[in-house]
């Protein structure tokens, strides 16, 4: 044992360089297999942390990353491994120039960024109310024709930067009549287009996002405008009456053939019972269209009853 120890302390600094030897050649002989190598990756820029009020209203799109490491690696890199971002935490309204940072995977060192910074434009989010137009698209079917369309809501909130907002042309759905024979009715998206025709989508936020679109397709017959009455049936509570009917809408606009249309003086509602009642009642209802009678949108038409108390007739008293 004692000889086996000396013998290894004499031959320590053989044993030494021997190891360096060793991790010399195991570097020479990995350079020669696999070497280093450089490339330029074009990586989209991210943000990140922006403030709910703010928006950007203009920033880089890309930047480009100088990055090395071992060929087998580099060769294998795509942008998607790489990410560039801004930190917008402390990004105000108007030019923010900011340092861009880069994240790369193991093995892969950052040479160089370009744009090192970048300049981001910021607005703070505003808001404006804009009424919703109908684009129609094509005509009806031969014989038929279409009234004017109605949607609901009529008017969109749009949240976005005040430049944007102010270029806002038109607020718009698109509807697709060609060829038809009956009424439209559809859910569809609101669109934006600048004042010079051209879509807008980007840093906007549309509220409802989409709207409810009634258009009425009928055969082309004449039309009239007739008083809608409210058909009330039974009574209210004794010692009650009804004071005032309000209807709304009040009229609506119908088509028949012509002998059709002039026998027509009014459009009943569907029945509205009252019977017993002590209290202003309020009916969603429908209307009683005549066998033969077109209308526009069939509209849920809206009746007040307003009962009250009827007043106390005095007794006659006779003379004697």
């Amino acid at each position: 044992m004692l000889e086996l120890l000396k013998h290894f302390r004499s031959n320590w600094g053989y044993r030494l360089l021997a190891v360096i030897l060793a991790l010399i050649l195991w570097v020479y002989v990995t350079s020669e297999q696999n070497p280093m190598g450089e490339t330029l990756v074009r990586v989209p820029l991210e943000t990140q942390n922006l403030s709910e009020d703010l928006v950007i209203a203009d920033s880089p799109t890309a930047v480009q990353v100088r990055v090395e490491g071992r060929k087998i690696v580099i060769n294998s890199l795509l942008p998607r491994d790489i990410r560039a971002y801004v930190d917008m935490r402390y990004a105000q309204a108007g030019d923010n120039f900011l340092p861009v940072r880069v994240e790369v995977p193991a093995g892969v060192d950052i040479i160089d960024i370009n744009p090192a910074e970048a300049r981001i434009e910021v607005e703070k989010i505003e808001q404006a109310q804009f009424p919703v137009q109908v684009s129609l698209v094509g005509t009806p079917a031969s014989g038929f024709r279409a009234l004017a369309p109605s949607i609901i809501p009529s008017q969109v909130l749009v949240f976005g930067p005040t430049g944007v907002l102010e270029n806002i042309g038109r607020v718009f759905v698109e509807v697709n009549i060609d060829q038809a024979t009956s009424s439209y009715m559809s859910y569809l998206p609101v669109k934006l287009e600048n004042q010079e025709g051209q879509p807008l989508h980007q840093w906007l936020t549309i509220n409802p996002p989409a709207v409810e679109v009634q258009v009425p397709i009928i055969h082309d017959m004449p039309g009239r405008v007739l008083p809608i009455r409210p058909l009330l049936t039974g009574e209210p509570a004794e010692g009650f009456a009804v004071e005032r009917v309000i209807v709304q809408p009040e009229i609506i606009e119908v088509f028949a053939p012509y002998e059709l249309l002039q026998a027509l003086d009014y459009v009943n509602t569907a029945p509205i019972d009252i019977t017993g009642a002590r209290r202003q009642v309020i009916r969603e209802t429908t209307l009683d269209i005549p066998v033969g009678v077109q209308s526009g949108i069939m509209p849920r038409v809206r009746v007040i009853v307003e009962i009250a108390e009827a007043p106390e007739v005095p007794e006659s008293t006779e003379e004697d």
